[in-house]
C-alpha cells in the first residue's frame, strides 16, 4: 500500500481543483448498454507535437455476456494503426490499448468503475508481466467521480459526469520512475462513452541536484461524432 500512498500524495491537489467546476452527480449512473454497431469518432490533439491532430474510430463488432469486443482504428497522418480493445460492462478493459501496445488483463484494468456516483473512489492493482525484462510487475489505477459537467466538443453539448483518473505503469527503468499519467474524463451516458479526455503523463529522473520530470504525453481527445447500432 505504500505504492499507492505515493500515489494519493502526488494526486490530491490536482483532484480538489477539478472538483471546484462539478455539480452533486445525482443517481447513480448505471453502466452503458451497448449494442453491435455502436461507432464513436474522436479527434486526438497531441501538444506535444505542437497540436498535431490524429482520429481514432471506434465500434462495437460482438457482444459476449457483459464484454464488448470493440475494434479501434487510428489514423495518424500517414500512419493506420488498428486492434481491438475487450471491455466488461463495469468499465474494466480486459484487453486492448492501454498504453502503448495491446495486452490482456486480469482481472480488467478498471479504467471506469460503474456505476458512478458522487465522491466515489477506487484503487486497483494490475498485476502484470513484462516483456522488456520477463518479470512480473504491476499497474496502479486510482480513480474518483467529482461529480457533473457541462462540456461542449465537436459532437455537441454534453451533461457529464467528470472523473479523474492516476494510472502509474509499469514501464520503471533503472535510471527512471515509473510513467504517471493522470487523466481528466468527462463520461456522457447519452452517447455511452467518454466524450472529452485531457491527459498529461510523466516519469522523474533523479540526479545530483534533484529530480527531473519528464513529459512523454499532453494530449486532448473529443468527440466528433456518434453513431448508435441497431439494437
Amino acid at each position: 500500500m505504500r505504492l499507492f500512498s505515493c500515489v494519493l500524495v502526488r494526486i490530491a491537489p490536482l483532484a480538489l481543483l477539478a472538483a471546484c467546476a462539478t455539480t452533486p452527480v445525482g443517481p447513480p449512473v448505471a453502466s452503458p448498454r451497448f449494442v453491435v454497431g455502436d461507432h464513436w469518432q474522436y479527434r486526438v490533439i497531441d501538444n506535444m507535437r505542437r497540436g498535431a491532430v490524429s482520429q481514432i474510430d471506434a465500434e462495437v463488432v460482438a457482444l459476449a455476456g457483459d464484454v464488448a469486443t470493440l475494434r479501434v482504428v487510428k489514423l495518424n497522418g500517414e500512419v493506420r494503426s488498428e486492434w481491438t480493445d475487450e471491455i466488461e460492462g463495469g468499465g474494466g478493459l480486459r484487453a486492448g490499448m492501454l498504453d502503448d501496445s495491446t495486452r490482456r488483463f486480469a482481472p480488467a484494468a478498471a479504467l471506469l468503475a460503474f456505476p458512478l456516483e458522487q465522491g466515489k473512489t477506487w484503487r486497483q492493482v494490475v498485476p502484470t508481466f513484462r516483456r522488456d525484462t520477463q518479470l512480473p510487475d504491476q499497474i496502479l489505477i486510482y480513480g474518483d467521480v467529482q461529480g457533473r459537467a457541462a462540456v461542449t466538443v465537436p459532437a455537441g453539448n454534453f451533461d457529464t459526469v467528470r472523473l479523474y483518473r492516476v494510472l502509474d505503469l509499469d514501464d520503471r527503468q533503472p535510471w527512471r520512475t515509473r510513467t504517471t499519467r493522470r487523466d481528466q474524463v468527462w463520461y456522457a451516458p447519452e452517447v455511452k462513452a467518454v466524450v472529452r479526455e485531457a491527459r498529461e503523463a510523466t516519469y522523474a529522473e533523479p540526479g545530483d541536484s534533484g529530480a527531473t520530470q519528464v513529459y512523454t504525453e499532453r494530449s486532448v481527445t473529443e468527440l466528433v461524432s456518434f453513431r448508435p447500432g441497431r439494437g
